[in-house]
């Protein structure tokens, strides 16, 4: 892997190649001094926050991002993505043809928990059965206030994925039911979770939680809206 990336650096007018995971993990980089493993991480997450904030994660398949200075080429692989950073001068000609070659045998040699996937807790076999996750207590604070003054409930970046995966398409709504007898149906929101506490939960505040009648690590079943 890192000889493919090494051979997209060295396309003239490449500036480095990095690859990293639908949580923004890289995964592998060839890259200058300059662009260090942090600041490709930042770029991941901004570039995922992007694609979650404007809706189009799940039918991504490449970016071409233009700046006074240069420009950024992403392009999409199975829970993974391929960031190659460029000279504004690149020749985009050149840079296609050895992307187009190296996309296929990035795929292959990705391993296979590149994505960070994983089943949530207690998944159904159907997904007209619905879907389970977890609920994880939002602290009390400004921002649990906003979500429930907002009606709204907060999935990470990989749980938003989870959830397309499982159903198969994205969504803007959920309905929730909870053994205790509580549910509802609530607007989600896409957060960015650094420290990967809430993947394979819901967010929620104080509010909603009472509502839910839901108490933190409490399993619920989720159906689209």
């Amino acid at each position: 892997m890192q000889e493919i990336l090494h051979q997209i650096s060295a396309i003239d007018g490449v500036i480095g190649s990095s690859l990293f995971n639908d949580q923004g993990k890289i995964l592998a980089h060839d890259c200058p001094p300059l662009l260090d493993i942090g600041q490709l991480a930042k770029a991941a997450t901004a570039i995922l926050d992007c694609a979650h904030g404007l809706q189009i994660s799940q039918t991504l398949h490449g970016l071409d991002l233009r700046f006074a200075e240069g420009r950024i080429i992403l392009r999409t692989l199975p829970g993974a993505y391929l960031c190659v950073p460029c000279a504004k001068n690149v020749n985009l000609s050149m840079v296609n043809i050895t992307l187009n070659l190296a996309m296929k045998k990035l795929e292959q040699a990705l391993p296979k928990s590149a994505s960070g996937w994983a089943p949530a807790l207690g998944s159904p076999v159907s997904p007209d059965e619905g879907m389970q996750l977890r609920i994880a207590h939002l602290p009390k604070s400004d921002a649990s206030s906003s979500f429930d003054q907002l009606g709204m409930i907060a999935v990470s970046q990989a749980t938003a994925k989870q959830i397309s995966d499982y159903f198969g398409k994205s969504t803007k709504k959920i309905r929730v039911t909870t053994g205790g007898g509580g549910g509802g149906t609530f607007p989600i929101m896409v957060i960015n979770d650094v420290e990967l506490q809430y993947e394979g939960a819901l967010v929620v505040g104080p509010g909603i939680e009472k509502k839910l009648k839901a108490h933190e690590g409490e399993t619920v079943m989720i159906t689209l809206a």
